[in-house]
């Protein structure tokens, strides 16, 4: 290894020992954390995203779901905790008879991708209870803790790694009580059994089970009332029997102590097939292979339509010959698309579905038992392939192996570093080697795939010419050392997030067990497997924005070529512009009843869907109308030059002026203009007659439809000569004008209390919103570039026209998932929303794009609304202000009433 390489293994060292963590918690932690969402990588990408938000905006692919961890000991992968003593004197259990307490479990299934279950327990206990007072301390002491554990635990289950709190129990004071309210959360999205404030929760794909188990403390208490919301769902079977009962509510009163199984209430629930299926999907294994083998469709499917592409751009290049331009951004473009297969297969077959078809199959290897460590080392294999095809520098190389090596030792042979063979810690603490070890994997592997993705980045645009030709190279010492401190802040954020999720399931632990640290550092321990376990597919699903700089490379490259056909794309080009269009702009469904068979059909409908407005277009397009006076008349398109353009500009400016003169002889305020009306009439008629190109004096003279004017012409031609730069200006406007919209879906998406809760426990948390606001800022800027693109061949004789009818192939597409979500009884999300910012900002495209078109004219008014005023003429004008402002009502409505999260799976 050279010396560069060296001292940035020692840089990287240094830095990574700065996050070795060296303590744990301090014994009085801050408070209870907020709640948060179990991780499961297949819902870190709902979006292009359940963000592309159910908002692409948002994966742009579903990641895959993350490998189900081999849990140490208890459900969620924690250490067992030693049994807090809490008898029934120290709790002094006797003085809690006269409390009085009520619970509520409502169930939210309607409309909901997960049904959820919302847990209310609310306990008067009176003020002699010895702890009553305790109750009133703060959250941080030991002695309110041991409050609530009385209240609130039985001592044999302190842990509750399904349980997820809204907020801390609310305390307030009465006469003669102290009153505790418990709100809790739950979702029905795994099977097994699960606890949930006072309620034991059992899912089976056929029968869901609810039991109330009151806390030992509090099995004399009376019980004032007791109901179940239903949400619609029918019960098998009830006991005991309650008080009142209707198809939507249970209602229980007076009840008495618990029975044998130590529960009060029994009710068995028959879950419908959506919901049946999205809470076993996960703990499936042929589910979980059919899921695998959707997506992995959909990527594969998209792999192969970019080496298609590629292919037919080296079969038939632009122009009459090839050029060095177009033959290395084809070659790379072909060279990604290979590689994005390769990659699909490591991360989304070799890392998952091998695992789940061997168990389907009951074929038990001896690397199955340590399923954690297959899916690292192939994450880190795909991450150095990344690199290596990329053709990085040779320092940037060696520091990429030495890196792979160091990590996949770590996953390879864990007992070189002090791991067990399952990289986490099956019975007793982790030792003192482990968590450094974990966090050096960890930091490898994410610096790995940004290296690899920051590279293939790089190679993409500079052999595509979107890079200057003399650009530095990529050097380690400089981009390296960037990368190095992105590492971090990502490793950072993980180690804090699983530092919250520890604090949302322990948080009634007691802190001053002398097996408290031990039982964190064996959580953490196996919170950061589980991360570098994830990162591949999170990394992975996430490259469709390299796709789409490949493509605009391509076709940035064949416009360059020599007599390249200016007026419009070619039909190659028209495939390149689908493909990008499928992949960076449109939207997709994830997922239906928690499969995703279906995803690859996405793929199929985001081409037809483009191709479908392209067909319409040749039939209604301006341009491709045909000139009157002989039979076989070219196309309007076909009848400008590329050096023509300021002749048409100079036609449109005269017959907007006609018009004007016209108009004011209407209103009699220039009754005496030279030659009359009749005049006008006539020239206005002249700037109709049109000479082909390329036509002689003796060629037929031809002239415009009836229907169209020149200044349609003009406004359908756009600002540019060639449909390129058209393309490139478009997606700059889109760009800028999506930015509120961007930084308002990312608000609206993170800002409920109950996802933010979420996301503060969520390796990917902070990460996901940061590439949340790209992928948004992308999505409009490739919506302005296909736009611009196909500007000449969108039906439409105005900007905001031609924006709708794109807006309309993109809301189809919204339509149809929406369709599905609704037979699969799942919520549509803001679709809504979604759609109407993407027609406000492709509207307002539309309108600077008409603005450009007579930019020469812009020093001649006040302001560019006047300019605006001359072109589309007073009544048009209105119009298309009219139009706006509705667009703007109705997002701000929208916006005010319907935005949630759901807005994310957009995207």
């Amino acid at each position: 290894m050279t010396a560069v390489a060296r001292r940035a293994g020692r840089c990287t060292a240094l830095l990574l020992a700065c996050l070795v963590w060296s303590g744990v918690p301090p014994a009085r932690a801050e408070g209870p954390a907020e709640a948060r969402t179990e991780v499961r990588t297949e819902a870190t990408t709902k979006g292009r995203t359940e963000a592309r938000a159910e908002a692409r905006p948002e994966a742009r692919a579903e990641t895959p779901a993350a490998p189900r961890t081999q849990a140490p000991t208890t459900p969620h992968g924690e250490a067992p905790a030693a049994p807090t003593p809490t008898p029934a004197a120290e709790c002094h259990a006797d003085q809690l008879a006269t409390a009085r307490t009520q619970a509520t479990l409502r169930i939210d299934n309607h409309a909901q991708s997960v049904a959820a279950a919302i847990a209310t327990m609310t306990i008067r206990a009176p003020t002699s209870w010895a702890h009553a007072n305790d109750l009133l301390l703060s959250e941080n002491s030991a002695a309110h803790q041991q409050a609530m554990r009385c209240l609130l635990r039985d001592p044999r289950d302190v842990m509750r790694p399904d349980e997820f709190r809204p907020h801390s129990p609310q305390v307030v004071t009465e006469a003669s009580w102290v009153k505790v309210r418990y709100d809790t959360l739950f979702q029905f999205n795994k099977g097994g059994q699960s606890r949930i404030g006072p309620w034991a929760i059992g899912v089976r794909p056929e029968l869901w089970t609810l039991s109330l188990v009151p806390p030992p403390a509090l099995a004399g208490a009376h019980w004032d009332d007791v109901r179940i919301e239903l949400g619609g769902l029918a019960t098998s079977q009830v006991t005991p029997r309650p008080a009142q009962a209707d198809s939507a509510n249970l209602l229980w009163r007076d009840l008495g102590p618990p029975g044998p199984q130590g529960s009060t209430v029994t009710v068995q629930l028959v879950p419908p097939w959506q919901r049946a299926w999205v809470a076993t999907s996960s703990s499936s294994e042929p589910w979980l292979v059919a899921n695998a083998a959707g997506m992995t469709t959909w990527w594969l499917g998209a792999a192969g339509i970019i080496v298609f592409a590629a292919l037919q751009a080296r079969r038939w290049p632009a122009g009459p010959g090839t050029t060095d331009l177009q033959d290395g951004s084809s070659t790379a473009l072909l060279r990604w698309g290979l590689l994005k297969a390769v990659l699909g297969m490591l991360v989304l077959l070799l890392y998952k579905m091998v695992l789940d078809s061997a168990r389907a199959l009951k074929i038990a290897p001896a690397w199955l038992g340590y399923e954690l460590r297959w899916p690292v080392l192939v994450g880190f294999l795909a991450a150095w392939t990344l690199i290596v095809t990329a053709r990085p520098r040779n320092t940037v190389l060696a520091a990429a192996t030495a890196l792979t090596l160091a990590g996949g030792l770590v996953a390879a042979a864990p007992s070189l570093f002090g791991l067990p063979p399952q990289l986490v810690a099956l019975k007793g603490p982790a030792t003192a080697t482990d968590i450094p070890a974990l966090l050096a994997m960890a930091a490898a592997m994410l610096w790995l795939w940004l290296a690899g993705l920051v590279l293939w980045a790089r190679l993409l645009a500079h052999d595509g010419g979107l890079l200057r030709p003399h650009a530095s190279p990529w050097r380690l010492r400089r981009t390296g050392t960037c990368l190095t401190v992105t590492t971090l802040l990502f490793l950072g954020w993980a180690v804090w997030a699983s530092e919250r999720h520890w604090k949302r399931v322990s948080w009634l632990s007691d802190q001053g067990a002398p097996d408290y640290r031990a039982r964190y550092r064996t959580f953490l321990s196996k919170d950061l497997v589980s991360f570098t376990a994830e990162l591949p597919a999170w990394f992975y699903s996430h490259t469709w924005a390299l796709t789409g700089i490949a493509i605009v490379a391509l076709l940035r490259a064949r416009d360059l070529a020599p007599r390249m056909p200016y007026a419009s794309p070619t039909k190659l080009d028209r495939l390149l512009l689908a493909v990008f269009f499928a992949i960076v702009v449109a939207w997709r469904q994830g997922s239906y009843a928690g499969s995703q068979l279906l995803a690859s059909l996405w793929l199929v409908l985001d081409l037809a869907a483009l191709y479908g407005l392209l067909a319409v277009g040749q039939r209604r397009a301006v341009l491709t109308q045909h000139f009157e006076g002989c039979p076989r008349a070219p196309a309007l398109g076909e009848s400008i030059s590329e050096t023509g353009l300021n002749d048409l500009i100079a036609r449109a400016r005269r017959y907007r002026e006609l018009i004007g003169l016209l108009r004011g002889m209407d209103q009699a305020q220039h009754p005496d203009a030279p030659g009359g009306r009749h005049a006008v009439e006539k020239e206005m008629s002249r700037l109709h007659h049109w000479r082909p190109q390329g036509g002689t004096r003796g060629s037929p003279r031809l002239w415009l439809p009836g229907e169209i004017t020149v200044v349609d012409v003009a406004l359908s031609w756009g600002p540019y000569a060639r449909w390129w730069d058209n393309a490139r200006r478009a997606a700059l406007l889109a760009a800028v004008f999506g930015l509120p919209g961007s930084v308002i879906l990312v608000w609206a998406s993170y800002a409920p209390e109950q996802v933010w809760m979420r996301q503060k426990q969520y390796f990917f948390g902070a990460p996901e919103m940061v590439w949340a606001f790209i992928s948004w800022e992308l999505t409009w800027a490739g919506a302005g570039l296909v736009l611009g693109a196909l500007w000449r061949l969108l039906p439409g004789r105005r900007g905001p026209a031609r924006a709708l009818s794109l807006v309309i192939a993109y809301a189809l597409l919204i339509g149809l998932g929406s369709l599905g979500n609704l037979i699969t009884n799942q919520g549509v999300g803001n679709v809504a929303f979604g759609v109407c910012l993407m027609l406000l900002v492709l509207t307002l495209t539309g309108l600077a794009m008409d603005l450009d078109t007579f930019r020469s004219e812009r020093r001649l008014w006040p302001s560019r609304i006047q300019l605006l005023l001359s072109i589309y003429q007073i009544k048009s004008f209105s119009a298309q202000i009219a139009y706006v402002l509705v667009q703007v009502v109705a997002v701000l409505s929208i916006l005010r009433f319907f935005v949630g999260p759901e807005s994310r799976s957009l995207k």
